[in-house]
């Protein structure tokens, strides 16, 4: 009877203490347990079309581990808030690929459509991932990566880990804080598909994203005069644009092979919209163009496509 009542009082003690360990981590983690599935509250940040800011909702999420809670938070920034005039601050095309959870450190793999967005829903988008997910208690960092690629800045940069400490937006943003409009030299096709017409065009830029990834824009984007044709198959995405020793790197996606309708005067015509476009910058001298992050020896079959190119001679008339 003695052996059972000190047996009785050991296991008492040992689930005390585990009850008492238990309650003092998660009242510091601010989280609650039940059934191994872990939920905690959390500051989910969203983009507020009336007053153009970051704003946060106070979400529930859960997980049985770090990894599933770091993934829950992300798939709350995509639904829908609750809050009128808010969307996700993650485009609905932007799709999540991969997470990973490393020593208080979180790595977000998203599609190549990131590359789509715009520089102010680009940095909405970022900085709504990294107050969202620094929220949780064992997150201090986060990283960023575009299809298995770490995220790079205008001048090429990786952008690295991103904190709250370097990535400041005190929960409220301005996507253009540095708003000024730029006039540049557009060239698409001439009507009859056999030469480059030149196209001026007033477009609002700022510092946050590098000029040449506006042109690149307007020429996917297409022509606003009539009679010219544009170039570029819409369907192409910008996976990465930077300049470095005069030469502009152009890394496209593989639509803008795929999509384009090929032939030799066609080839050349794509071509050369885009670098004398873009040599039109006081910047850039030469293009080299790159898909998905590779040079090709060929565009369609038609053109050498792996060596930069420089802008083709267009008369004065044209």
């Amino acid at each position: 009877m003695k052996k059972t009542n000190l047996l009785y009082i050991i296991i008492s003690a040992v689930l005390l203490f585990s009850v008492f360990v238990f309650t003092s981590c998660s009242d510091e983690a601010q989280v609650s347990s039940s059934s191994n599935n872990i939920n905690m509250g959390l500051d989910v940040y969203y983009m507020d079309l009336s007053t153009q800011e970051l704003v946060s909702e106070y979400c529930e999420i859960d997980g049985v581990d770090v990894y599933d809670m770091a993934v829950s938070a992300l798939n709350k920034m995509k639904e829908a808030p609750m809050g009128e005039n808010r969307v996700s601050a993650i485009p609905e095309n932007v799709e999540i690929l991969s997470v990973a959870v490393n020593e208080k450190q979180v790595t977000v793999n998203l599609s190549n459509d990131y590359y789509t967005l715009k520089a102010g829903e680009e940095m909405y988008c970022r900085s709504a991932i990294v107050w969202t997910l620094t929220g949780l208690y064992f997150v201090d960092g986060v990283s960023i990566w575009i299809d298995g690629t770490p995220l790079k800045n205008s001048s090429g940069n990786e952008m690295g880990v991103m904190t709250r400490d370097n990535l400041f937006i005190d929960a409220q943003i301005d996507p253009e804080p540095t708003n000024s409009s730029r006039t540049v030299v557009l060239y698409f096709a001439s009507e009859d598909g056999t030469e480059l017409v030149k196209e001026e065009r007033r477009i609002e830029v700022n510092t946050i994203e590098s000029l040449e990834k506006y042109v690149m824009e307007a020429l996917i984007a297409g022509p606003e005069e009539e009679g010219h044709i544009a170039t570029v198959p819409s369907e192409t995405k910008i996976r990465n644009i930077e300049t470095a020793d005069g030469i502009c790197y152009v890394d496209l996606s593989q639509e803008f092979v795929t999509k384009h309708s090929g032939g030799t005067t066609g080839e050349l015509l794509t071509i050369y919209s885009i670098v004398n476009s873009l040599t039109e910058l006081s910047n850039v001298e030469k293009v080299q163009f790159l898909i998905e992050g590779e040079k090709q020896d060929e565009f369609k079959g038609h053109v050498e496509f792996g060596k930069p190119f420089e802008p083709m001679v267009i008369g004065e008339d044209e």
